[in-house]
């Protein structure tokens, strides 16, 4: 039970950190400007961790 605890917040964690990212990059150069490895880099996670909260950039 206790590692479900854990896994589940760290999906919390990265998902913010994907959120938060997006969200300082789109307002520092423009939503067309910032790509999706840009944003992931950015979290420090990978591209199949973002599309496991997401489907794509405009979600």
């Amino acid at each position: 039970m206790r590692q479900d605890g854990v896994r589940a917040q760290r999906r919390e964690q990265t998902r913010q950190a994907l959120l938060g990212e997006g969200r300082r990059l789109f307002s520092e150069r423009g939503y067309a400007d910032v790509g999706l490895a840009e944003i992931v880099a950015a979290a420090g996670v990978t591209k199949g961790a973002l599309y496991h909260h997401f489907a794509g950039k405009t979600e």
